[in-house]
């Protein structure tokens, strides 16, 4: 990865590739949104971080949320978000997040 994260980080929370998605674009949405928080460097506030019940990502706002999605729309792939699709890859950013990537890899379905 271009990017530099701390390697108690990268042993936690990955290394952001993705290499066992199947789905294209599903693997580069993950990367992206991986590498957005990264660089923001908040996998310790995603790790205890709640959206609320009746707003989930989507509609929650916070500055770390708003860091985190500046970064993301500086990439491209980001366009093809719909509120659904951008839900769902913060879920599974927050899954990494909680219970790290080891973990999520082997109870990811894609």
């Amino acid at each position: 990865m271009e990017y530099n994260i701390k390697i108690y980080d990268e042993m936690y929370y990955g290394n952001g590739e993705f290499d066992f998605i199947k789905d294209a674009s599903t693997k580069e949405l993950l990367k992206s949104a991986h590498k957005a928080i990264s660089l923001c460097e908040l996998w310790d506030w995603m790790r205890i971080y709640q959206p609320q019940h009746d707003r989930g990502f989507m509609w929650s706002k916070t500055p770390e949320l708003d860091r985190i999605n500046k970064q993301m729309w500086k990439d491209e792939i980001n366009q093809y978000h719909s509120g659904s699709s951008y839900g769902l890859i913060m879920r599974e950013m927050e899954s990494i997040a909680k219970n790290g990537y080891e973990n999520y890899k082997k109870n990811t379905y894609y």
